[in-house]
């Protein structure tokens, strides 16, 4: 299991300053809904990768003394199931999806020396294209309940598909932070480039699974 955490950092800075992050203590179990039931279980080392070397961070992790399960506090700049940091993979679904690039062109943007593959490019988009629908329907209903002029109601028109659905959640993301400025403190500085960082932390949050 995995929760995803804003620390209000990036690697670098994560790397720099863990010896002073706070590292939250869940207090219900996602998985058997069990209360203060979580004791420290070290922590496991990642290696997430830039567009210009390899990080070595380490990730809290914590025990459920009721159903043995553990759960890792993962940090909002990276993804489940990927070593490349957020911000890499975000600049390519952006050239793609919202600058509508071709894949030679996302590969001369977002490559460093040949670095993600064109076959990881691919990847990347193939997968966001698969879940955005899941994650732009949730933005929706979000938006619609707290803030119903919201222009990401329909961001796309009338003609709106499902192909479009990845930059749609692209659109609709700087919506739902723009939105969440006006409630959370700690989101008014975030930018447009942090926009898939904070919607993966919210998604996390709401149960939607893999983003990318």
């Amino acid at each position: 299991m995995v929760s995803v955490t804003e620390f209000h950092c990036l690697v670098q800075e994560y790397v720099a300053r863990f010896t002073e992050l706070i590292f939250p203590r869940p207090t219900v179990c996602p998985d058997c809904h069990a209360v203060d039931v979580f004791i420290g279980h070290g922590f496991y080392l990642r290696k997430p990768v830039s567009s210009t070397q390899v990080h070595r961070l380490w990730i809290k992790r914590w025990y459920c003394k009721a159903c043995h399960h553990t759960l890792s506090l993962l940090p909002s700049f990276l993804l489940r199931f990927r070593h490349y940091l957020l911000e890499v993979i975000q600049s390519v679904v952006v050239a793609r999806f919202e600058d509508n690039a071709s894949w030679t062109q996302v590969s001369l943007r977002c490559a460093v020396e040949g670095l993600p593959s064109p076959r990881t490019i691919r990847r990347w988009c193939v997968s966001f294209a698969a879940h955005a629908p899941a994650w732009w329907a949730a933005v929706q209903q979000t938006l619609a309940h707290h803030d119903a002029s919201s222009p990401a109601l329909n961001p796309l028109g009338e003609n709106t598909g499902p192909h479009d659905a990845p930059r749609a959640v692209l659109q609709a993301a700087l919506h739902l932070l723009a939105w969440a400025k006006t409630r959370w403190a700690e989101v008014r500085d975030y930018g447009r480039n942090d926009r898939l960082r904070f919607l993966w932390h919210w998604g996390a949050s709401q149960g939607l699974g893999r983003l990318i």
